[in-house]
């Protein structure tokens, strides 16, 4: 675990509880941006981005594709979260679902980091 503990996590769309438990679970650094547009600015300060999987409003549109373009282009670890049994779109990029379990986050991290090297 304390290679997920040297990580510095992003969670975008979640709140300051959510934060404090994935915190807990990897005793990583963790930061939280409410919105897309928010992350943006964080992503040189993160290892890990873990992105709400929702429907955003069309002004996070722009961002969201960025974020996109980024973790397609392997320039960025992108995890998508989503509730628990919710149906989802089919992509390469790692899915967790909430409540989180601290061994399919670090699976996922894993994951993100490997196809970022590749």
């Amino acid at each position: 675990m304390t290679h997920a503990a040297s990580r510095r996590v992003l969670l975008v769309g979640r709140d300051l509880h959510e934060a404090e438990r994935v915190r807990r679970l990897l005793s990583a650094q963790v930061g939280i941006a409410h919105a897309p547009t928010q992350a943006m600015r964080a992503l040189c300060r993160a290892d890990v981005v873990l992105l709400e999987d929702r429907n955003w409003p069309s002004a996070e549109e722009e961002a969201l594709s960025e974020l996109r373009e980024l973790s397609a282009a392997g320039r960025l670890a992108l995890i998508l979260s989503r509730r628990r049994g919710d149906a989802g779109e089919l992509t390469a990029v790692p899915v967790v679902e909430r409540p989180y379990r601290i061994e399919e986050i670090i699976s996922a991290m894993r994951l993100a980091l490997l196809r970022r090297l590749a």
